[in-house]
């Protein structure tokens, strides 16, 4: 059932610990996750295909399990022309958001010395994107991890995703892919994918960087690999806090925590208020809507292990909290929500407005749903198009600001005892212009 918890600045970090440790990574599951790894790395597609068998129980051939771009396109005139659209307008919303800040990491900077430093960007050369598909079909995460690539110019882009049973799935997974510019298509899901991806197979290269969300099982594998490929962050199951008071529709958020819960059991779902008449309504409101799920959805089982309404006694207890917990989505359903937003500093996303749910941030506004979870909001930011790129800088100079240079960081190289970094100015300085 759905839990009120009562916090104050003295039980904060201690009732923070207690709602994620129900859903941490175990030592069982790494254990289990390295297994697989070394099985991939050692039998490659042969492990794909036996563990697609045993784990998606799905049959798939050896040479069916990677799929072009061209096998894509071919996809794209037996799905319907209202999911195609949805999708070419969700790319839309995506492009345009990530251009806007692929711009701004571009320019130059003169100095009066006489010298200039430039900085631009330059793509990964192959990224591999993980779109997760146990429960659902997420083609939105295959646009939101494949767009920003897109937009960044990687020049090979790879989609790892479980294997479908339905040719219906199959067929919206791989236009999914074309629309958002995917390159390849490996048909395989969780460690396997990763470690696919990370290690490569005979079919399939190895990327640069993995990224994309997952349950426990990717996010451990992402964890394991990072000796040989770059991650983005932990993405693992879905998080979401929303701050309310005496006028959220309560209703209307009840039903967005539900919808992030939906993702699967072991999704975090809290709502935090100071006003205990809002707190005891909304325990109320969620009971009311928990009742009218079925017993075996992921979301009830979810709202009745990990969903909580805390009570705080201060609107800095309340906002410590939420910085604390770190959540993916953080929904700010009040009034005024200037005086929160001032104080907040850990939140994967955050939406603000009472008309606003966080549904809208998965499936329309642009900014990625790939968020950190598990409190690594505190750390990382969600997926940007900054992550399919690194930054190129270059310097210009003269003699002159060689010269100006030396006279005043000489004391500077002196006392780091690095007497050659002096003598290659000296040197500089007594060569041709």
């Amino acid at each position: 059932m759905v839990t009120l918890i009562r916090v104050t600045q003295d039980n904060i970090d201690e009732t923070v610990s207690k709602i994620r440790k129900r859903v941490e990574i175990s030592n069982e599951v790494y254990g289990a996750v390295r297994q697989i790894i070394e099985d991939v790395r050692a039998n490659g597609e042969e492990a794909l295909v036996r563990l697609a068998k045993t784990i998606d129980n799905v049959e798939i051939e050896p040479d069916k399990i990677l799929v072009g771009r061209d096998e894509m396109s071919k996809a794209m005139s037996r799905v319907e022309p209202a999911l195609i659209a949805a999708l070419k307008r969700l790319r839309k919303n995506i492009a345009k958001v990530e251009q806007h800040r692929l711009r701004a990491i571009s320019g130059s900077v003169k100095f009066s010395d006489g010298y200039i430093v430039k900085y631009s960007w330059r793509p990964l050369s192959a990224v591999g994107c993980y779109a997760p598909g146990g429960r659902a079909t997420y083609l939105s995460t295959i646009l939101m991890t494949g767009v920003p690539g897109k937009v960044a110019r990687v020049p090979r882009m790879v989609l790892a995703t479980p294997p479908k049973k339905s040719e219906e799935d199959k067929d919206r997974v791989m236009a999914a892919a074309y629309v958002a510019g995917f390159d390849e298509l490996l048909w395989s899901g969780g460690a396997q994918a990763i470690a696919a991806l990370a290690y490569g197979t005979s079919r399939l290269k190895p990327v640069k960087k993995i990224i994309g969300p997952g349950n426990n099982y990717v996010v451990a594998a992402k964890q394991l690999v990072q000796r040989v490929v770059d991650i983005d962050f932990p993405a693992g199951p879905t998080e979401l806090v929303a701050v309310l008071d005496e006028t959220s529709n309560l209703e209307a958020v009840a039903c967005d925590m539900a919808a992030q819960a939906e993702h699967g059991p072991d999704s975090i779902t809290i709502a935090i208020t100071q006003s205990e008449e809002t707190a005891e309504e909304m325990l109320r409101v969620l009971e009311q809507v928990q009742s009218n799920l079925s017993d075996d959805s992921a979301s009830r089982r979810s709202l009745q292990s990990n969903c909580h309404v805390v009570l705080a006694d201060s609107l800095g207890t309340l906002c410590k909290f939420v910085n604390t917990v770190a959540p993916e989505h953080l929904v700010i359903s009040v009034k005024n929500y200037g005086k929160i937003m001032k104080q907040i500093i850990n939140a994967g996303v955050i939406t603000v407005g009472r008309d606003v749910p966080s549904v809208f941030v998965d499936y329309y506004a642009g900014q990625s749903h790939v968020l950190p979870t598990g409190g690594y909001a505190a750390i990382f930011s969600g997926l940007t198009v900054l992550d399919y790129v690194r930054l190129l800088s270059m310097v210009s100079g003269s003699k002159k600001s060689v010269k100006t240079a030396m006279r005043n960081i000489e004391p500077l190289i002196r006392a780091e005892g690095l007497p050659l970094h002096l003598e290659a100015f000296k040197a500089a300085l007594g060569g041709a212009n």
